[in-house]
């Protein structure tokens, strides 16, 4: 599979990622798969983030702010509300024969970030992969590679934070353990 990496992205961290993303397909047979590519790095906290709610406030100290925006999760798994302005592609494949038209919509529109609550990534795909990575790791020396894996009604979700410490390696992980992805990428090698 071709993820559309570019020349602001190191060698090392690209050949991670394609080893990682290789072995889930190999593993987790998906019937749909999408790589969002992202500007810039990404840290943990937009794993299963949804976005902004708006809130009441308590007036009693600024009785002139009645409500809020506050960052929330939603309980069920959303597109991470990444603004479309920082996605610089998405590819999108799936298997012969498999035809969702909601699998071929854009993963990230325009919306109000309140909106993102009704963005529901089980309605995406029945058995599929999303995938995003961060793009400019050749100056950053990191990266960024984020993971949900949707199949029937189990999402799994997870982050990995890939640095250069000589070699690149994944240094944080969310949502799995860092060796497993380390194992991940070896097995593809």
């Amino acid at each position: 599979m071709n993820i559309k990496f570019d020349d602001t992205d190191a060698e090392g961290f690209k050949e991670l990622v394609e080893a990682v993303v290789d072995n889930l397909i190999k593993t987790f047979n998906p019937d749909e798969i999408s790589v969002v590519r992202i500007k810039n790095w990404f840290d943990h906290k937009w794993l299963n983030y949804s976005g902004k709610r708006i809130t009441k406030y308590n007036t009693d100290t600024y009785p002139s702010i009645p409500f809020v925006l506050e960052p929330y999760w939603n309980e069920e798994i959303t597109i991470p509300p990444f603004n479309p302005n920082r996605v610089l592609s998405e590819l999108r494949y799936s298997k012969q024969g498999i035809t969702n038209s909601g699998f071929e919509e854009a993963l990230h529109k325009f919306q109000m970030s309140t909106e993102n609550k009704n963005n529901l990534i089980s309605r995406r795909t029945n058995n599929g992969l999303c995938i995003w990575v961060s793009s400019n790791s050749e100056m950053n020396r990191q990266g960024s590679l984020m993971v949900y894996q949707i199949k029937n009604s189990e999402i799994q979700t997870w982050y990995a934070s890939i640095e250069e410490k000589g070699d690149w390696k994944v240094t944080k992980a969310k949502g799995i353990d860092k060796n497993q992805i380390e194992l991940i990428s070896s097995e593809s090698k």
